[in-house]
C-alpha cells in the first residue's frame, strides 16, 4: 500500500500491512508533509488563521505597552489625594470645572489610571500615547498648583488652564509648557492681563486693568513691556494716548488732565520733551519746546 506521511501533533503515523503505529518525529514549525492537495490547502489556511491571531495579538500587546509611562518615570496609584491648596481650592469652587470641549481629540491617545511621577510627585489623570502625556488631562504638581487641559509629547500645548498656589490663575493658549497665544491672567487681587502672549510674556495687542479699576491700560506689548502704541486711562478722568518704550511715554503722545487741560506733544522717559502743544481748560495755550517736564508742570510755565 506504500506508506502515507502525516504530521499529528508532532507523530508519525505508519501504516504497513495492515498494522499501524505512531512513532514521534521532528518537524519544522508548521511543515506540511502531505502530497494531497486538500489537506496542504486547510493546513495552510489554519497556519494563516493562527499567524494572524498571533500577529493581531502582538499588535494589541504592543499597542497596550506603547501607552503608559516607563516604570523609571511614572507608577500607577490607586487613589488620586484632594486639592490640598487652600488658594487652588477657592479658585476651583469660583471657577468651576475646565471645559475639555475647547479642546481637540487627539487620534491613539487613552486614557489611564492615575500616575505619579517620581521625581518630583506630581500627579497626572488623563490621556497617554508613546509613553508621553498625550491629549487631554490634568497634572498636580506637588506644590499643588493645577493644570488642566491639553497635551503634546509631555508638554501643555493647546488650550489649558493652571491655577498657582498664590491664587493667580491663567486661560488660554499653550506652547511647550508656556503661555503662548490668546489667554487672560488673572492675579490673586483681581488685577489682570487679557491679550497675546509669547514665551511667557505679555507681547502683542492687549488689555491690563489694575485690581481697584484705578487704571487701565490698552495697547502694544513687547515681550513684557509696553511698547508701541497704547492708551493709559486713571480713574480721576485723566488719560495718554500716544507712544510707548520700555512701560514709558515715549515719541508722540497727548496726555489730558481731570480739568480738561491737554498736552500734545514729543515725549521722552515720561518726560515732555521736545515740541508740543499746551493748552489749558480756559483756553490759554503755550506752544514751543520742552525739555524734561513732568507731567505735572501745567500751571508753573509760563504763557504766551
Amino acid at each position: 500500500m506504500g506508506n502515507v506521511c502525516k504530521t499529528i501533533h508532532r507523530t508519525q503515523v505508519l501504516e504497513t500491512g495492515g498494522f499501524e503505529f505512531e512513532q514521534p518525529i521532528e518537524t519544522k514549525p508548521y511543515e506540511i508533509k502531505s502530497n494531497l492537495p486538500e489537506v496542504q490547502e486547510m493546513c495552510a489556511t489554519k497556519i494563516q488563521a493562527l499567524y494572524r491571531g498571533h500577529s493581531v495579538r502582538k499588535q494589541k500587546k504592543q499597542v497596550e505597552e506603547s501607552y503608559p509611562p516607563f516604570k523609571d518615570i511614572a507608577i500607577p496609584i490607586e487613589q488620586v489625594p484632594e486639592i490640598f491648596h487652600h488658594n487652588v481650592s477657592k479658585v476651583l469652587l469660583q471657577l468651576g470645572p475646565f471645559d475639555y470641549t475647547q479642546c481637540p481629540s487627539m487620534v491613539g491617545a487613552k486614557s489611564l489610571p492615575p500616575y505619579q511621577f517620581l521625581d518630583k510627585g506630581g500627579i497626572y489623570i488623563g490621556q497617554w500615547k508613546n509613553h508621553q502625556r498625550n491629549g487631554k488631562g490634568k497634572y498636580i504638581f506637588p506644590d499643588g498648583s493645577l493644570y488642566e487641559g491639553f497635551w503634546v509629547e509631555d508638554k501643555a500645548n493647546g488650550f489649558g488652564r493652571l491655577i498657582v498656589t498664590s491664587g493667580d490663575y491663567y486661560i488660554g493658549e499653550w506652547k511647550n509648557d508656556k503661555n503662548d497665544g490668546y489667554g487672560v491672567y488673572v492675579h490673586a487681587d483681581k488685577s489682570r492681563y487679557e491679550g497675546f502672549w509669547k514665551d511667557d510674556n505679555r507681547h502683542g495687542q492687549g488689555i491690563e486693568i489694575w485690581e481697584d479699576k484705578s487704571a487701565v491700560y490698552e495697547g502694544s506689548f513687547y515681550m513684557g513691556v509696553k511698547e508701541g502704541y497704547g492708551i493709559y486711562k486713571w480713574a480721576d478722568g485723566s488719560n495718554y494716548a500716544g507712544g510707548f518704550k520700555n512701560n514709558q511715554f515715549q515719541g508722540m503722545g497727548t496726555y489730558i488732565w481731570p480739568d480738561g487741560s491737554k498736552y500734545e506733544g514729543q515725549w521722552q522717559n515720561n518726560k515732555m520733551n521736545g515740541e508740543g502743544i499746551m493748552t489749558w481748560e480756559d483756553g490759554r495755550k503755550y506752544i514751543g519746546e520742552l525739555q524734561g517736564q513732568q507731567k505735572g508742570w501745567q500751571r508753573r510755565i509760563l504763557l504766551v
